[in-house]
Order: structure tokens, then C-alpha cells, then sequence
């Protein structure tokens, strides 16, 4: 099986979420050792999640190709990067670097890489397979059979949701759900504000998006004042970048605001992919971060 870090042994434990489904990775985050998962392949990408502690180096993939580097709790000195970059603006992940040092808190990354030789364009569901430990329960499913228990607001959407590793601390915590899902072109993935009560099967979270492959270059988040209204301030994300909160915060704090159910508190927005002039079909590959709020400080 390829790997991002071939001179690293895996060495995260590895679980299967019998509650949630999907895949545990555990990290340590309060020893000295860096650890790193088990790899995986998404059709022409590697997927790979690593925690340095503070200071840690570790050298940039042995392979050549375009490698994206989303922070998910801690820092990085080198390249400077954070989790969230400021509100309304774009972080570029792409690791230009030819070494990852972690900044004074340690930093949990999860890392993208496409080999040069690969076309990273998602034209079909087919292009996102999956391979690697236990893949057999990272299976991709229309948003509407996901989804079909609480709403039909995606019935004949072209849209899929996949693969979900939940990052969990030593006590075994979940710090971050990280979900893929693609979407076809000209999809809204609704207008929403995740107001809904919290549940040990829905916990509340902070949510960005790593756009891994922009279908037509256009897609991206958007605001509205509600479900239906006819304006929308549009921000679209390209590839390999991410997008700063959308979620409110404490300016004084950096903590995110609870709304009086436990939810984290956002206004409506949602995602829309771009419509597109091209004769093929190419879908926005996005992976959602969803980080548990305790361990958000902006």
C-alpha cells in the first residue's frame, strides 16, 4: 500500500466506530512521539493523518505531486498555518515547504497528496474509491440514503458522501469527524444552519471545508438571512484551499458561541457547485472537518 511518510511506521491505533460508523484513528496528544496513521487511497489521492509534537519536523512526502496540509488542532511554524484563517478569506494548503515543523502547541495535520502523474478531476463516483486498512466500511452513499432518516431535502441529488475517520485523543475524545462527500454540478447542498440539538450520535462541531477538487472552479460556501431567500453572498473555494469560520465566535476569547441547545451557532449558509460550461461532469471533492468545540480557539 502507498504511504505519504514512507520513512514512518504507522503506529495510531485504529478502531472501528461502532456507534457512528466509519473509522477511529487515536493520537496521543500528550507525549512526545510523533504519530501517524495508516494510509489510504481515494481514487488518485493518499490520505494520511499525523501528530507532531511541539517543535517535531518531519520531511515533506518522498513524492512529487500537489500535497495539501489542512491543520486541524495545534500549529505550524513552518509553513506558518493555522486551522482557521480569518473570517471571509481563503487559506491555500498546498505544502510549497520541503519540511512540517509544528508550532509551540503541537499540530494534528491530515495530509492530501495527488502524485504528479495522477489527474485529480472527479468526473464519476467510481473516481473516489477507496483502498487501505479496513476500507471495507468506508463506503460511499447518495447524500439521500444518508440522510433519509431526518430529511428528504436530498431526494435525486447528484451527490455523495463517503469515507468518515473520527480523530480521537488518548482519553478517547473526539477531537475531529472528518467526512468526504462530492457533489455534481449546479448541486445545493441546502440552506442550513446546524441548530439541531446535540447527540452522542450528532455531537455539535465546528465545521471547514478543504475543497480537494473544484468541479468547475466555481463552487463554494455561501450566506443567506434563510432558507429560500433570493440573495446570497457567495464565496467560492478552489482547489486546495480552505475557507476561513463560518461559524460565530467570541472575538475576545476565539471561543465558538453555543446557541441555548449545546449546537454551535451559525447563520444560514450552505454549499453550492458551480454550474460550468464544459461537455463533462466534474464534481466539487470536498473533505468537511468537523472539530469538536472544546478544542477550537481562534
Amino acid at each position: 500500500m502507498p504511504t505519504i511518510f514512507p520513512d514512518i511506521t504507522p503506529n495510531a491505533p485504529l478502531t472501528l466506530n461502532n456507534q457512528r460508523g466509519n473509522l477511529n484513528v487515536q493520537f496521543d496528544l500528550t507525549g512526545q512521539q510523533v504519530i501517524v496513521s495508516d494510509c489510504w487511497q481515494l481514487g488518485a489521492r493518499l490520505v494520511q493523518f499525523i501528530w507532531l509534537p511541539a517543535g517535531a519536523r518531519v520531511a515533506a512526502p518522498g513524492q512529487r505531486g500537489a500535497c495539501y496540509v489542512k491543520v486541524i488542532i495545534g500549529g505550524l511554524a513552518k509553513p506558518a498555518q493555522s486551522p482557521f484563517c480569518e473570517p471571509g478569506t481563503l487559506q491555500d494548503t498546498q505544502l510549497q515547504e520541503d519540511t512540517v515543523i509544528a508550532a509551540a502547541q503541537g499540530a494534528l495535520l491530515a495530509v492530501f497528496l495527488l502524485p504528479d502523474e495522477r489527474d485529480g478531476t472527479v468526473h464519476a463516483p467510481a473516481d473516489l474509491a477507496i483502498q487501505g486498512p479496513r476500507s471495507e466500511v468506508l463506503q460511499w452513499r447518495t447524500f439521500d440514503q444518508h440522510f433519509e432518516h431526518v430529511t428528504r431535502a436530498f431526494a435525486g441529488m447528484d451527490a455523495f458522501i463517503g469515507p468518515g475517520f473520527h480523530l480521537l485523543d488518548e482519553s478517547g475524545a473526539e477531537i475531529c469527524y472528518l467526512n468526504l462527500w462530492a457533489a455534481g454540478r449546479g448541486v445545493d447542498l441546502t440552506t442550513h444552519n446546524h441548530g439541531h440539538p446535540p447527540s452522542e450520535t450528532a455531537p455539535a462541531f465546528v465545521e471547514t471545508h478543504l475543497t480537494l477538487s473544484n468541479g468547475t472552479g466555481e463552487g463554494g460556501m455561501y450566506l443567506a438571512d434563510e432558507p429560500g431567500a433570493p440573495e446570497r453572498q457567495k464565496f467560492p473555494v478552489p482547489t486546495g484551499f480552505e475557507h476561513g469560520p463560518f461559524f460565530d465566535f467570541d472575538a475576545s476569547t476565539g471561543k465558538p458561541l453555543l446557541r441555548e441547545n449545546g449546537a454551535v451557532s451559525y447563520p444560514w449558509h450552505g454549499w453550492q457547485s458551480g454550474h460550468g460550461s464544459g461537455p463533462n461532469q466534474a464534481y466539487d471533492f470536498v473533505a468537511a472537518f468537523e472539530t469538536a468545540p472544546e478544542y477550537v480557539r481562534l
